[in-house]
């Protein structure tokens, strides 16, 4: 297989058509037809099946379309970091994070890297930790921050910081001095949690079995959206970290409360495939997020203590 095959299949893939394809590569139609007839003849497959609207991917296709996108995205990262060293990195990142680490995290991040190192083309994408978790096992991605990672497999993991979970909500008890709530009156209050495998949910019940105090998760939300919504409408509590609402928090349309005796506490760390090859891009990035991470830890903006 060549790269502008692969190239060319991409490209008719995403048009749905051989004609539309040729005049956005400025290809004549018989020389891009030839050349997929050659890829097809090399892999012993039809990847297209051919109607009168145009082409559609056949099964073989499909998963060419998955094959096909990493390798010219890792052909395109080795170029680039070839030519690029550690005082100017260049080429793609993909970055996964945490949906909670979104909010706080995304701007300051976006920022310094467009500031430090404008040859760098930075894609994050953020995801509930389950997800995020199998972006980087298929390799979606280049390097992920997420939760609770000590139990992937074929990863490498750098514990970056400890956070601590509150009770976050709109009708939590207003005599609370402390901003603090004990483990053992959680049980008083209706949640919304993800649903299970979810890092999140699993942890807290994980912590409520240990202690052996029941809790009421009245609703299940599987996305940032869904969660925000009623814990801002007050049908709902949550047992997150404080940042994820912070502007509700700051605006005082919400209240939070630290869980003490026993505390729920998780580790945030970096986490890339082991043997996937690790960019000067890629490098970089890692160190400004444990950066990043130390600052905003120290600012109060990420309630936690940093690790590395």
């Amino acid at each position: 297989m060549k790269l502008n095959q692969l190239k060319y299949f991409l490209k008719i893939a995403e048009l749905g058509s051989v004609s539309a394809a040729s005049r956005q590569l400025y290809i004549a139609q018989p020389a891009l037809s030839h050349q997929v007839a050659s890829l097809e003849k090399e892999l012993e497959v039809e990847l297209f099946t051919r109607t009168v609207k145009g082409v559609q991917l056949t099964t073989a296709g499909e998963k060419l379309l998955h094959h096909a996108g990493l390798i010219l995205r890792q052909a395109e990262n080795a170029r680039a970091d070839v030519i690029s060293n550690e005082f100017s990195p260049r080429g793609e990142v993909r970055l996964v994070i945490d949906a909670s680490k979104a909010y706080t995290l995304l701007p300051l991040l976006v920022t310094e890297t467009e500031n430090r190192f404008p040859e760098v083309q930075l894609n994050v994408f953020d995801a509930m930790s389950l997800v995020a978790a199998q972006q980087i096992a298929d390799g979606k991605v280049d390097l992920g921050l997420i939760p609770n990672a000590a139990d992937l497999s074929g990863v490498e993991v750098l514990p970056v910081y400890r956070e601590s979970l509150c009770l976050v909500g709109k009708n939590l008890n207003t005599s609370k001095e402390h901003e603090t709530i004990l483990f053992e009156e959680l049980a008083d209050y209706p949640l919304v949690a993800p649903s299970r495998p979810h890092n999140i949910r699993l942890h807290i019940e994980q912590a409520a079995l240990e202690a052996r105090r029941p809790l009421d998760i009245r609703y299940e939300q599987n996305t940032g959206l869904g969660l925000r919504c009623l814990i801002n409408s007050g049908i709902a509590n949550a047992i997150i970290p404080r940042d994820v609402m912070n502007a509700e928090l700051q605006r005082g349309e919400l209240r939070a409360l630290k869980i003490i005796q026993p505390s729920i506490e998780r580790i945030h760390s970096l986490v890339r495939l082991k043997d996937r090859p690790v960019t000067t891009a890629c490098r970089a990035l890692e160190a400004l997020l444990v950066e990043l991470i130390g600052k905003l830890c120290e600012q109060g903006l990420l309630d936690g203590e940093t690790l590395s």
